[in-house]
C-alpha cells in the first residue's frame, strides 16, 4: 500500500521471469501518443485493493459527464473485459498511446491492456523478491521497477520484453528525462540488506551512470518531472527523519532537500505537494495543506487547506487542464476521488475502489 505496503511484504520465492502473451491481438497503434486526456475526454483510475485481498480494480472516468465506471473488482473494467480479477495490489498504471501498463505487485505481474481494459500481454515474475512497482516511459519503451533490483524494459506498443538493467536495492519510483532514468532505490526502508540511493541510468547504454547517496535515506514511490527536472520523495525513517521532497540534479548527481512532503505531482512549471505524517501519540495521521511551488521562482502557496486533506491517499494533476485529482482512503471501505480546479474549488466527487493509486492520464 502507499503508506505502509513495503513493510508488509513477504519474501517471494522462485528463479525466473515468465512471459505469457496473447496470440490473437488484432489491435494496432500505441506507443508515445501526443494526445491528451482532455482530447480523449477520460482518464483511468487504478485502485490497489486490500493487501492479500485480490480486489484491485480499474476504472474509467468521463470528464465531460462525470460518469465513473464501477469501482468494484468484480464489475471493474478489467474484470468485465477479461472475465477474471485484476489481482492483488495494483501499484501503478501508465497510459502510453493506446496501451495501458499496470503493475500488480503482490500478484507479481505486469499487465498490458488496450484502452477497453482487454489483455494484450501479461508478464509474470518469479525471481527472488520479485515485486513490480512503478512505471515510466520515453514514448517508445516502458520501464518498470521491481523489488528484485532490476528495471525491466518493454516495447510500448507490443508489450514485448526487451531487456533489463540492475538498478539497486528494492527500486521504487522512477522517472524518465532527456535520455536518463532516475530510480529511487529504497533499500526496503533500511531493511533490504543493501544501500539506499538514487540511480541515474543512461537509456542508450542501459547502464548506471551515477548514484546519489548523500542525504538519501529511503527514496520511495513518488517521482515527477517538472520543467526538465526530476523531483522525488524520500520517506525518511518514519520516526525522527521526516519524509521530504528532493530536487534531483541529473547532470551532476546531486539531491537538494526542499520541503517536508509524502506525495507530489507536477503540472506545467508547478510542483504540487502535501505531507501526511503518522502521529504516534494519536495513532493517526497529521495532514499538511496542499501546496503549489513555482519551480521558476521558488514561490509556494496553499491551494487546499489541511482540513480538506484528511485521509488523502493519492495526488495527481491533469496535464492539460490543471485539475487536481485527490484520492481518499479509509481502512476497510471503498474510497472517493475528489476533483478540484487550480484554485482549490471542488468540482466533482465519485466512488473509487480500495486504496486508490490515483488518476492516470495519457502520456
Amino acid at each position: 500500500m502507499k503508506k505502509n505496503f513495503k513493510f508488509m511484504l513477504m519474501a517471494l520465492l522462485g528463479a525466473f521471469c515468465f512471459v505469457s502473451c496473447s496470440d490473437d491481438d488484432n489491435n494496432d497503434g500505441g506507443g508515445g501518443g501526443n494526445g491528451s486526456s482532455t482530447e480523449s475526454g477520460y482518464c483511468y483510475i487504478i485502485n490497489q485493493g486490500n493487501w492479500s485481498g485480490n480486489d484491485a480494480s480499474l476504472q474509467m472516468y468521463d470528464m465531460a459527464t462525470g460518469y465513473a465506471s464501477s469501482p468494484e473488482c468484480v464489475n471493474d473494467m478489467f474484470a468485465v473485459a477479461n472475465k477474471e480479477l485484476l489481482g492483488d495490489v495494483a501499484q501503478d498504471l501508465l497510459w502510453v498511446g493506446n496501451r495501458l501498463f499496470i503493475t500488480v505487485s503482490t500478484s507479481q505481474k505486469l499487465e498490458v491492456l488496450d484502452e477497453s481494459g482487454k489483455r494484450i500481454c501479461k508478464h509474470l515474475y518469479a525471481a527472488e523478491n520479485a515485486c513490480p512497482r512503478y512505471l515510466a516511459t520515453d514514448g517508445a519503451k516502458v520501464y518498470v521497477t521491481n523489488y528484485d533490483g532490476y528495471v525491466y524494459v518493454y516495447d510500448a506498443v507490443s508489450g514485448d520484453s526487451l531487456t533489463r538493467v540492475y538498478s539497486g536495492s528494492y527500486p521504487e519510483g522512477i522517472s524518465y528525462v532527456d535520455g536518463s532514468l532516475v530510480v529511487n532505490n529504497s533499500n526496503y526502508g533500511g531493511y533490504g540488506g543493501g544501500v539506499a540511493d538514487v540511480a541515474i541510468i543512461d537509456t542508450e547504454s542501459m547502464s548506471v551512470s551515477r548514484r546519489i547517496t548523500e542525504g538519501v535515506c529511503n527514496p520511495y514511490s513518488e517521482s515527477a518531472v517538472c520543467d526538465g527536472d526530476v523531483y522525488i520523495v524520500d520517506a525518511g525513517n518514519y520516526s525522527d527523519i521526516p519524509s521530504k521532497m528532493y530536487k534531483i540534479d541529473v547532470e551532476n548527481g546531486v539531491a537538494t532537500a526542499l520541503y517536508d512532503a509524502s506525495m507530489i505531482a507536477s503540472y506545467d512549471n508547478f510542483i504540487y505537494f502535501a505531507n501526511a505524517t503518522y502521529n504516534y501519540a494519536t495513532y493517526g495521521y497529521d495532514y499538511s495543506p496542499l501546496y503549489r511551488m513555482d519551480v521558476a521562482t521558488g514561490d509556494v502557496e496553499v491551494v487546499i487547506p489541511a482540513e480538506k486533506l484528511t485521509d488523502i491517499y493519492s495526488l495527481d494533476v491533469d496535464p492539460e487542464t490543471g485539475d487536481i485529482y485527490i484520492g481518499y482512503a479509509q481502512y476497510g471501505i471503498l474510497g472517493t476521488m475528489r476533483i478540484y480546479d487550480a484554485e482549490g474549488v471542488q468540482r466533482s466527487l465519485f466512488d473509487v475502489g480500495y486504496y486508490t493509486s490515483g488518476a492516470r492520464f495519457r502520456n
